[in-house]
């Protein structure tokens, strides 16, 4: 199935520039263009869970990185 990975760099509050990346995945028969998806990210970053994932963590949005994929997952 063809997909979309996101990886967004997250930073640990008081810690040096990037600490780590949080990934994101969205199918393409969903997300068929790469803006959909980044706007779709850009509104998942900031959600209770993705927070909670990321352990508060500050995502830094201006750095996506967004990759297509057509192999399965």
């Amino acid at each position: 199935m063809a997909h979309w990975t996101v990886e967004i760099p997250i930073r640990t509050p008081g810690e040096q520039p990037r600490t780590g990346v949080q990934w994101f995945t969205y199918p393409a028969s969903d997300f068929p263009v790469r803006g959909d998806v980044v706007e779709q990210v850009r509104e998942d970053v900031g959600t209770e869970a993705a927070v909670r994932h990321r352990a508060g963590a500050a995502a830094d949005v201006g750095a996506i990185r967004v990759v297509w994929h057509d192999a399965l997952l």
